[in-house]
């Protein structure tokens, strides 16, 4: 066991991720959160490293972690720390730095993005397709744009934020959610954003390179996706909203009628083989947001054309 390699190994991996924190927001780099198993493999080390390193940080103070150890935001007491041992010589540091530097800013660029500017690239992806009237996975979005998610958790979070600040109307589904702008999520991306205030998501020049992204247009492949018209899938999902309402005591009266009275609408044009896009799309509208039907809504909203088919 090497203590004086560990040591250094430690300080290194500080030192990186406050400077790659810095890099990326100048003004509040103790907010920047990272991925440091990604970033460890960026410096060369093991898993194991990374792992013993995050556990002694976050036992030093220098550092937090929240989803077990895949989120890394540096605290005051490292910043100290790190001024502290400022005058250390750079070689110290140098065999635990990558071979290729191009290379290194290459994984960075991959590892790490502030909420914010995730919020604002799913919003500015959104736009794009702000009249059409479907709605668009999240987990699709993210993906084609390279946006990196550390969990289904993070997703889930992203799009209840979108939500709740009033900005999209969404369909949560098991490990996703489908989105669509709002009338007020339009007027936000033309007048703001949440990376830069008062700056509109449309005309914003971000500085976060997204990697490898295809730049893929949604709507060419929701073209391109053979809609299923498979009149008794949509009646099954008829009849399970039906059967799942009415023991769901959380629906409103209110909106349990609303419902009632899509689905009867929606049951009517099944029956004569006409799809009834406008009584789905207000069926999503309305009960979109319901967690226990939010599946069965899916398959009514793939049959009408309204969810691309991932």
């Amino acid at each position: 066991m090497n203590l004086k390699l560990q040591l250094r190994q430690k300080n290194n991996f500080l030192r990186k991720a406050y400077e790659l924190a810095f890099e990326y927001s100048p003004s509040g780099p103790l907010s920047v959160s990272i991925n440091p198993r990604e970033f460890g493999k960026s410096l060369g080390l093991t898993e194991q490293e990374t792992e013993r390193i995050m556990i002694e940080l976050i036992g030093d103070g220098h550092a937090t972690s929240s989803l077990g150890l895949g989120m890394l935001l540096i605290t005051n007491s490292g910043l100290n720390y790190l001024r502290q041992i400022e005058d250390e010589p750079e070689e110290a540091n140098e065999e635990f730095a990558p071979e290729n530097n191009d290379s290194q800013k290459e994984i960075t660029k991959n590892i790490f993005m502030k909420q914010s500017e995730k919020l604002d690239l799913i919003l500015k992806e959104l736009y794009k397709y702000k009249n059409d009237g479907k709605y668009y996975s999240i987990k699709w979005i993210c993906q084609t744009l390279s946006i990196p998610l550390d969990s289904n958790l993070e997703l889930n979070k992203l799009a209840h934020r979108l939500k709740d600040d009033g900005y999209v109307k969404t369909i949560f589904q098991n490990n996703d959610c489908s989105a669509e702008l709002t009338s007020y999520g339009i007027d936000y991306c033309e007048e703001d954003s949440y990376s830069y205030s008062g700056h509109s998501i449309i005309t914003n020049n971000y500085r976060i390179s997204v990697v490898n992204s295809p730049n893929t247009n949604f709507i060419n492949q929701s073209n391109n996706i053979s809609i299923n018209q498979n009149y008794s899938a949509a009646n099954q999902a008829v009849e399970k909203i039906r059967e799942i309402i009415a023991t769901d005591e959380s629906i409103e009266k209110a909106t349990l009628e609303d419902i009632i009275e899509c689905l009867n609408e929606i049951e009517e044009s099944l029956k004569v083989s006409k799809k009834p896009k406008f009584a789905i799309k207000s069926l999503i509208d309305i009960a979109g947001g319901i967690s226990s039907i939010s599946s069965w809504i899916t398959v009514l909203g793939q049959f009408a054309g309204f969810i691309p088919m991932n």
